[in-house]
């Protein structure tokens, strides 16, 4: 591990307790058909997704990854600093996997007791591991986060199946993987984003990276049209390196209500371009899809996605310890 880098281990749970007790700041096959047409998580393979601030690209994402836990016991790397500190991407978890919150007000309905974050702590942190920084200081490029990734995928019983970025902003960038500084952005993402697809590749992993867009004019009601790839800084060198590329964003005047639209689809057997509709139940802190009026939730059993290239030792890996 880099020096300045750790993984959040059990120790945490004084501090999630503490968390609990102080109430959390406000703060992915996949189960769901109507994606599944469009896109499903191959390994190896790399997603870029973007969308402007709050439209829910990170929540989306996570509740992706831990619906690969739950279904397939898939196990994940995360560098989410965009997302919070420890204690609020392990809480989000939680609340995914529970339903429960974290959120003081509602002590008195859906508020979560200290037997639940026990029941499903343990369970979390044996599928997803969380880096964060112990050196406020410290810095990691992502030449350096996707090799970590590497060496824990080969170390890790079963090993780790994917590793998310989030956001591309809290990374060191400029420098190559010799040391080499890129007087141009575009040669620089050229050289990085080949080198994720070359380990990705290599080590048969699924890279995530959250991207935030360059800022877009709004129009004269204060609605803004869905980011593309371009509208990335850097944006046409995104989309020549990219694999699969999605936007999440938040329709106008729906505030539970994203479209997830996939802009780039590569290879074509485990995505399509296209657009889904999704509602997110804030309670629960999933999304769901409606059908003649009714929600659906994501769910295992009755949907398989398309192309989905595991491991034949993970197709199998049925994962009974879920915390529920």
């Amino acid at each position: 591990m880099k020096s300045g880098f750790s993984i959040v281990n059990n120790s945490i749970r004084d501090e999630i307790m503490s968390y609990r007790e102080k109430g959390a700041l406000r703060g992915c096959y996949l189960g769901f058909p109507l994606l599944d047409e469009h896109y499903s998580i191959a390994l190896p393979g790399c997603t870029d997704i973007s969308g402007f601030p709050a439209s829910g690209k990170s929540e989306f994402l996570l509740e992706l990854l831990l619906n690969t836990s739950l279904y397939y016991g898939w196990k994940h790397l995360l560098y989410v600093p965009d997302v919070g500190d420890k204690n609020e991407v392990v809480a989000i978890l939680i609340h995914k996997i529970s339903g429960k919150t974290f959120d003081k007000r509602f002590v008195n309905s859906n508020y979560i007791s200290e037997q639940e974050v026990d029941r499903n702590l343990d369970w979390i942190l044996h599928h997803f591991r969380i880096m964060v920084k112990d050196d406020m200081k410290a810095k990691i490029s992502p030449y350096e986060f996707w090799d970590i990734a590497a060496k824990m995928n080969k170390e890790t019983d079963g090993g780790i199946q994917t590793a998310t970025i989030d956001s591309w902003k809290d990374l060191k960038h400029g420098v190559g993987l010799d040391g080499e500084s890129f007087a141009r952005d575009d040669k620089y993402l050229d050289d990085v984003l080949s080198y994720r697809n070359s380990m990705a590749e290599l080590h048969k992993m699924h890279f995530f990276i959250v991207i935030h867009p360059v800022k877009t004019e709004a129009d004269k009601d204060g609605h803004r049209k869905p980011p593309t790839p371009y509208d990335l800084k850097g944006g046409g060198t995104w989309f020549d390196n990219g694999k699969c590329m999605i936007t999440v964003h938040r329709q106008s005047g729906h505030p539970n209500a994203v479209d997830v639209m996939v802009t780039k689809a590569k290879p074509k057997s485990v995505a399509s371009v296209g657009k889904v509709e999704f509602f997110f139940d804030r309670t629960l802190a999933k999304f769901y899809w409606m059908d003649q009026g009714n929600k659906h939730y994501a769910k295992k059993e009755k949907f398989k996605p398309i192309g989905l290239q595991i491991h034949e030792d993970l197709q199998d890996d049925q994962d009974d310890d879920v915390p529920f």
